[in-house]
């Protein structure tokens, strides 16, 4: 194992520890060679053509494409009307650009706009989650080199780019592709903010964090909560690094600034990053014994088309003629009601929707079918890996470090924010790099170097035998 892959140490003290340290630091601050870049760009390339293949020839799967689309074309007209849709309205409504729905944050129609603008094809358009992900799968590999070697970030690499959950999210458009280039884009700029790379970095890693916030609005309450975690840990211990990240994720709240402005301007509520959070908490928080929590749908499918939901219709029937924000006020009340007088069953929901968002069951309309194993196989695959890597760590006493404390803090505050909305299996995908991040740093940093210390001793004992055989 070389010093410059070998994780922190728990026990301090030593000037060997301290050398590590200072070696997996002046690694990450310096990043990778622009020539190996190119080599594995070359090297991953086949990934690029794979996505292409499956946006053109995967199923179609229902998505928010037009809604996207129209964004992207209001953006460029100088609004963000909505299309009409309100939570507990079963008919849209004309776009209308003082009331929009806020159902979708800018990020992605921001993306869009410069494509639509030179009227590109839908087809052209649907490419974007293709060299998204793509995109994604690069800086992932340059994350992994900055603690293991080029074998080992190559196999990461391609690990992550073969999830093929991912490939359901490339034949429409869809958010998620976006998100998990700037969530991996934000960890690698701050790994080497961290390191000491210099406050470019730390601005970069601000601005990717927003466009997380702006493209998966539910993960603006994930910064506020780094912010809030962080911060208060550096009141207690006045840290440097620690002060570092609270002032990326300080910045990156400060980016959302005009768009807070904005849903405050339309909802007069402060601190509304959207208003799909309040549909989705009322879903997760039925107190009937055939909801399990999952999305059911909006008032169009309550009030109208499934009659299996026909003990919420009048609930969305006093709600319909209200406005949009006064709808959301009152599913918040009602969600709030039910988990306070059914928590068991909430629990239950919530057990379930981790179950749902990981493992791809159960849902409340539907039984589990074959194309369950499409998430189930993979993430169990990856939780098992998660396991085998943390009990790894804990007999050898190893760490992360303060990074992967970092990194860790954001996972694990937005999968707890998903398991208490309702979800479906693409809302974890974002954060699957970082659960690959952990394991392949743990394989090269310990299981490689084994290994290649077996493979040695192996050679070294079959040379010692031919030599003595020689010699009699």
């Amino acid at each position: 194992m070389t010093s410059e892959t070998r994780p922190t140490m728990r026990a301090p003290g030593t000037h060997r520890l301290e050398r590590q340290r200072g070696a997996v630091r002046r690694r990450i601050a310096s990043g990778v060679p622009t020539l190996g870049r190119v080599r594995t760009t070359l090297a991953l390339s086949p990934l690029l053509c794979v996505y292409v293949l499956a946006t053109f020839f995967f199923p179609r799967r229902p998505s928010d494409e037009r809604n996207y689309v129209e964004l992207a074309h209001n953006l460029l007209d100088g609004h963000y009307a909505g299309l009409g849709w309100r939570p507990a309205t079963p008919y849209g409504t004309s776009a209308d650009p003082a009331n929009p729905d806020l159902w979708f944050g800018p990020g992605l129609p921001s993306a869009l706009a410069p494509l639509v603008a030179v009227d590109l094809p839908i087809e052209a358009l649907r490419l974007t989650g293709a060299i998204f992900l793509f995109g994604a799968v690069l800086v992932f590999h340059e994350l992994l080199r900055l603690r293991v070697g080029e074998g080992t970030a190559l196999v990461g690499a391609y690990a992550l780019g073969l999830y093929f959950p991912f490939y359901v999210l490339l034949p429409t458009i869809h958010s998620e592709p976006l998100a998990i280039l700037l969530i991996v884009s934000m960890l690698y700029l701050l790994s080497r903010y961290l390191a000491g790379s210099g406050l470019a970095f730390g601005i970069a890693a601000a601005a990717a964090a927003a466009g997380v916030a702006m493209t998966r609005v539910a993960y603006g309450w994930v910064l506020t909560g780094m912010l809030v975690a962080f911060g208060l840990w550096w009141l207690v211990s006045r840290r440097r690094d620690v002060l570092r990240v609270v002032g990326v994720y300080a910045l990156a709240l400060a980016l959302c600034l005009p768009w807070l402005a904005f849903t405050y301007s339309v909802t007069e509520r402060l601190f509304v990053w959207g208003n799909s959070g309040s549909l989705s908490l009322y879903w997760m928080s039925s107190p009937y014994s055939q909801d399990l929590g999952d999305w059911r749908g909006g008032a169009y499918e309550v009030v109208v088309s499934d009659p299996r939901l026909a003990h919420h219709r009048e609930f969305f029937l006093e709600l319909a003629p209200l406005d949009p924000t006064e709808q959301n006020r009152r599913l918040e009340r009602r969600a709030i009601e039910n988990i306070r007088g059914s928590p068991g069953k909430f629990a239950k929901n919530v057990a379930a929707n981790v179950s749902r968002i990981t493992l791809g069951f159960p849902f409340s309309a539907t039984q589990e079918k074959l194309n369950t194993l499409y998430y189930l196989v993979p993430n169990a695959i990856i939780l098992w890996a998660l396991v085998g890597c943390a009990l790894l760590l804990a007999t050898r006493r190893l760490t992360f470090g303060f990074e992967g404390i970092v990194f860790g803090a954001f996972a694990g505050l937005a999968f707890a924010l998903h398991s208490v909305l309702a979800a479906f299996p693409r809302m974890l995908m974002p954060l699957i790099p970082i659960a690959l991040w952990f394991v392949f740093v743990t394989i090269g940093t310990l299981v490689v170097p084994y290994l290649a210390r077996t493979s040695g001793t192996r050679d070294a004992s079959a040379g010692a035998t031919r030599s003595s055989a020689t010699s009699r």
